[in-house]
């Protein structure tokens, strides 16, 4: 706490963690609710695949720089954690001034160059689909201009211990496309996505400015102090993490170009997918990252690394506990899941089909990705924002490969798996690296621990599975909510296995994570 700040209350990690799940359990529903009304009103179709060229660039945006553990946020938080109060206005008035400048630009930009980059991206597309696709780009041109302010808003925020606004905000995105959606999408077809997209980026930057202000973070003031040393700071590091991310997300523009070369739909189907499998990663990701990155930033100041690896042990270790058994229920249940969640409207049978091989292709990464993005962080809060870069441009060049493999062997599916494998890559070589970082990790304890939660997640996947399969037989009932209900009951049944396999082996590591969780402390 500094000085000038007012007394904060004291909360477990576990309790921030609790917190920032619950709010964004909340966001993340409503987000799949707006999958699952668009899905009804359009189905998988050349519609949805125009609009999925075109939000390609802005949603990148809106996740690369006003993303919650994105290269801007995470930037700001290593730099603003560390410093006073007193501090922060000024250095975020200058850094909201020279972004905007920037970013206002890049919208300028994404406008003019709707057309190439449209026909870059749906190179195999129908010529119809591409040319909706360029109206709809560039009526969401503007949110490369939000989605940075976005970023910073959220990045402050959270230095300044203030979790629930940045958890909560993407409700008011989702709830935006919504509303145009069920309103208007019988008038105005897609276009109503576009809009829905770019009012929901406003509304979420307008609604960090009263918390901005009142905790004296910053104003709308423009400033020009780019020689300060903290500004140059956050540059230094926003930079090479923005290239990064952005070098990472190039794989999502791979994904495209070979998908328009599938069948018409294919495009939307890979979108459908990703999404459904980010909805239970990106509660996981903000729970565990959001109370780890300025903790991490904190004890990286320190001369003895000791701490730190042995929080970074614990987060990877939660990362395991909680992942590898959902990433079993996901390839277990994937057919069922994606029927749930999707299958009304102009969303029939054919399509879940579709979704669900790739649904269960991305499933297969799950534990690596988070890992990968927890890692990450560890050295943005070292300050090394290069490593990752590295590793980023590893990965464009290994997914390209197995794009262009894998659908030769598994259409669509391939996709999926490309993914699933540069995941498991970065992981790998971002481990290898930390631990010459940091001189050693003590990960001979951890890998034991982790081959035994792999090795149980094998038990939790055949119980949902097979449980679900006599649940339809003895309940061969359709429907939405029967089919929940079944689902809920295998995935039950196979969270009952896992609780039984931990049990079983009484695994000190997960027992001493906890019982810290408990003890640590940090402002609320």
């Amino acid at each position: 706490m500094t000085p000038d700040a007012p007394p904060a209350r004291k909360r477990s990690l576990l309790g921030v963690a609790g917190l920032v799940g619950v709010a964004t359990l909340l966001s993340k529903f409503v987000g799949l609710l707006r999958e699952i009304v668009v899905a009804a009103a359009f189905g998988v179709s050349g519609q949805v695949d125009a609009f999925a060229i075109a939000y390609k660039l802005p949603a990148f945006l809106l996740i690369l720089l006003g993303g919650v553990n994105g290269p801007f946020y995470s930037a700001v938080v290593s730099v603003v954690a560390k410093q006073e109060r007193s501090h922060t206005a000024r250095l975020m008035e200058t850094i909201n001034t020279l972004v905007a400048l920037a970013l206002g630009l890049v919208a300028v930009g994404l406008w003019w160059g709707a057309p190439l980059i449209v026909g870059v991206l749906g190179f195999g597309a129908d010529p119809t689909v591409k040319a909706q696709a360029v109206e709809l780009l560039r009526i969401m041109s503007p949110v490369a201009f939000f989605a940075g302010l976005i970023g910073l808003g959220f990045g402050v925020l959270t230095a300044a211990d203030r979790y629930l606004l940045p958890s909560l905000s993407p409700i008011l995105s989702s709830g935006a496309s919504i509303l145009a959606v069920w309103f208007y999408a019988q008038t105005y077809g897609p276009l109503v996505l576009a809009w829905g997209v770019l009012g929901g980026a406003i509304l979420q930057w307008l609604v960090q400015l009263p918390w901005q202000w009142q905790l004296g973070l910053g104003t709308l003031r423009p400033r020009w102090e780019w020689k300060n040393p903290e500004v140059r700071r956050v540059f230094d590091l926003m930079g090479p993490a923005t290239l990064s991310s952005a070098l990472s997300s190039v794989n999502v523009y791979i994904h495209v170009f070979f998908a328009s070369q599938l069948a018409t739909g294919v495009i939307g189907a890979v979108d459908y997918a990703n999404r459904l499998i980010q909805t239970p990663l990106g509660i996981l990701s903000n729970i565990l990252l959001i109370p780890a990155l300025p903790l991490f930033s904190r004890l990286a100041g320190q001369a003895d690394p000791t701490e730190l690896r042995l929080r970074v042990r614990q987060a990877v270790l939660g990362v395991v506990i909680v992942v590898l058994p959902l990433s079993a229920l996901t390839l277990a249940l994937a057919q069922p899941l994606v029927s749930v969640v999707y299958e009304r409207g102009q969303f029939g049978r054919a399509d879940v089909q579709l979704v669900a091989e790739i649904f269960w292709g991305y499933g297969l990464g799950m534990v690596f990705y988070l890992a990968r993005d927890l890692l990450i962080r560890v050295f943005y809060a070292l300050g090394d924002a290069q490593t990752p870069l590295r590793v980023s441009l590893i990965g464009i060049g290994l997914n390209l490969f197995l794009d262009w493999l894998l659908i030769q062997f598994f259409g669509a599916m391939g996709i999926s798996l490309a993914t699933s494998g540069v995941s498991v890559l970065g992981c790998l070589v971002l481990v290898i690296v930390l631990r010459q970082r940091l001189g050693g990790l003590g990960w001979r304890e951890l890998g034991r621990t982790c081959l035994i939660l792999a090795v149980g997640a094998v038990p939790v996947g055949a119980a949902a599975g097979y449980g679900f399969a006599w649940f339809q037989q003895v309940w061969p009932v359709t429907g939405t909510l029967p089919m929940l209900l079944k689902v809920a009951g295998a995935g039950g049944l196979g969270l009952l296995i896992e609780g039984l396999w931990l049990w079983l082996w009484r695994i000190p590591e997960v027992n001493d994570l906890l019982a810290r969780l408990r003890r640590s402390k940090t402002p609320a």
